[in-house]
């Protein structure tokens, strides 16, 4: 099966590249860990709103989504500080690696 990878058929554009941003998921450790980290908390803010949910007086729903949401933004902020951390740290070795000129 030509063109395939994985299973999967890349669709190419006119100039005859696939999508950089299918290719780097691929390809990019990094990456897939920060998505599959950002998905795990997406799981744990539902556990959590259903909590909120069941130990809720009044508004329930309300209560959901507000504990659910606060625990995903926390886990999604970490996350990008993380990446942000990491991000610089790689420039700053990256610099450091190149002769002075």
């Amino acid at each position: 099966m030509s063109g395939a990878t994985s299973g999967f058929r890349f669709v190419r554009r006119r100039d005859g590249h696939a999508g950089a941003v299918i290719r780097v998921i691929r390809t990019n450790r990094t990456v897939r860990a920060v998505l599959a980290a950002m998905a795990l908390f997406v799981v744990v803010a539902a556990i959590w709103a259903g909590v909120g949910y069941v130990y809720a007086d009044d508004r329930k729903a309300e209560s959901a989504t507000t504990v659910g949401l606060c625990v995903l933004g926390a886990g999604w902020l970490a996350i990008l500080g993380a990446v942000a951390v990491k991000f610089l740290r790689l420039r700053a070795r990256r610099r450091d690696s190149t002769p002075d000129s």
